[in-house]
């Protein structure tokens, strides 16, 4: 069942092809919102679908074109986004290989010299070191599909990032090993966009390079009952493919996300775990120029992202998260 947010007053919805049912018009029992549909739990899912299948079959007015209504951030009132840094293998040893070993945060301790291990070798280590790596994204000002995201004047390089995010279905705290997928209640795609350029060193930084108005889109849907480890994920810019990968070559899965940072901290209901970018990312490509030679600095700068570039993160299961690039105002 794929979820939708929609319309000035945030009203949740069930997406069927190109009509959307309006769940509290369908069912005046039913919340006319996404927070009170996550928290009603397996009956309030139970009732949306039969809400919506009985509107479907009737006609009901509660069912709409999809064309006529506006879609927004399929996400709660202010949720927290915790992101998964260097979760995707061949993704960190791209970025390692660009900006080289001893700057790679994820390949500390890791490897000696300048040697990169393979893809297999940093999982197992990585796993085996079980220190999950990542940081927080502020979504007060939400973005969803088809908004646009303002180039942030501080930008050398604005790169794209299309992850796979998993929605928090009820309060998590001290979770147990091996129970943190239970509490995801759906997918979505998540642009987890990024500034490129020479970073602050440390710990206390804010974190600016994640964080801006627009940093992270999400949409166009959650999709329940979805498993978010068995996701095809593609991005493109301009309609060229840049990035085509699974999410189960996740090091460690979104459940173990969960049940890492719900430690002595509480994840609430509508909160978003983003599972990492795989490869194909401006700072991580290696493009065949067709002569086998490997790409130059100027080649790859060209990758990063203009005023006016259209960016799709898609995937069969939720479908499309496109947003373009414009030029920052007021």
């Amino acid at each position: 069942m794929k979820i939708v947010v929609f319309g000035h007053d945030q009203r949740v919805g069930v997406l069927d092809g190109d009509r959307v049912v309006d769940l509290n018009r369908a069912d005046a029992l039913l919340p006319a919102d996404l927070l009170g549909l996550i928290e009603a739990g397996d009956a309030g899912l139970k009732a949306a679908r039969e809400a919506t299948e009985r509107a479907m079959a009737s006609g009901h007015s509660a069912v709409l074109d999809l064309a006529s209504i506006a879609l927004r951030a399929p996400a709660v009132h202010r949720p927290r986004i915790g992101c998964a840094a260097g979760n995707y293998a061949l993704h960190t040893l791209g970025s390692a290989k660009r900006k080289g070993v001893a700057a790679s945060n994820a390949l500390a301790g890791f490897v000696e010299g300048d040697v990169l291990p393979s893809a297999e070798e940093l999982v197992a280590k990585t796993r085996e070191k079980g220190e999950m790596r990542g940081f927080w994204k502020d979504f007060a000002l939400p973005r969803g599909s088809d908004d646009d995201i303002p180039y942030p004047d501080r930008c050398q390089h604005l790169d794209y990032e299309g992850e796979v995010v998993a929605v928090i279905g009820r309060r998590a705290k001290d979770v147990a090993v091996g129970d943190g997928a239970t509490y995801v209640w759906g997918i979505s795609l998540h642009n987890d966009w990024s500034i490129r350029q020479e970073s602050v060193k440390g710990p206390l930084t804010f974190n600016l390079s994640k964080n801006w108005d627009g940093s992270s889109s999400i949409g166009p849907c959650i999709v329940v009952g979805a498993d978010p480890g068995d996701i095809n994920v593609e991005t493109r810019v301009n309609g060229e493919l840049r990035q085509h990968y699974h999410s189960g070559d996740m090091i460690f899965s979104h459940g173990e996300f969960i049940e890492y940072l719900s430690r002595d901290f509480v994840l609430l209901p509508g909160d978003m775990i983003s599972g990492g970018s795989g490869p194909g990312t401006a700072t991580d490509s290696e493009k065949d120029l067709g002569s086998g030679a490997k790409i130059t600095d100027k080649q790859r700068a060209a990758l990063f992202l203009k005023i006016g570039d259209v960016v799709e993160v898609s995937s069969p299961t939720v479908g499309v998260l496109r947003n373009r690039i414009v030029r920052k105002s007021g």
